[in-house]
């Protein structure tokens, strides 16, 4: 006979292991990441921009302008996704690479006054997508919900 475990923690078998995977923190935590990533993903295409477009443009929001690679770096995007998305963007006219005067090889890149208008738009659809994933949730809960993903960062 099968014993359900009295807490998450205390899965003492492989086979209770499997058995109660769907109700472990990390998998619960996936499966809203996947559901997040959809609904942004989907929000973002209705107006023709990316993920990447929002994170770059968060990005140079915050810091103003910078290196190429230095974005990548905050914004957590490998060179060939960041390329990319910059050549995308800059066709687009949201941003702009000049040469970097300290520096004859490296490209700056510097938002646009049309990107700042992009980049508020961008951060519209970012809010309303939290309000979504957040509406089951009192206030309180959504501050305690954030504080503790915040301790759960590296």
């Amino acid at each position: 006979m099968l014993v359900k475990p009295t807490s998450l923690w205390d899965m003492s078998t492989e086979h209770d292991q499997l058995l109660h995977l769907g109700q472990t923190p990390s998998w619960l935590l996936s499966q809203a990441r996947m559901r997040s990533h959809r609904i942004l993903t989907e929000r973002l295409a209705a107006i023709a921009a990316r993920r990447y477009h929002l994170r770059v443009l968060s990005v140079l929001v915050e810091h103003g302008p910078l290196p190429q690679v230095a974005i990548g770096t905050l914004a957590d995007l490998d060179r060939a996704d960041l390329s990319v998305s910059v050549d995308e963007l800059e066709a687009e006219g949201t941003v702009i690479r000049e040469q970097d005067p300290e520096d004859g090889r490296r490209k700056i890149v510097r938002i646009t006054d049309d990107g700042q208008a992009r980049a508020r738009q961008l951060g519209l659809v970012l809010r309303e997508v939290q309000d979504e994933l957040f509406a089951p949730l009192e206030a309180d809960e959504r501050e305690a919900f954030i504080a503790t993903l915040r301790k759960l960062q590296p």
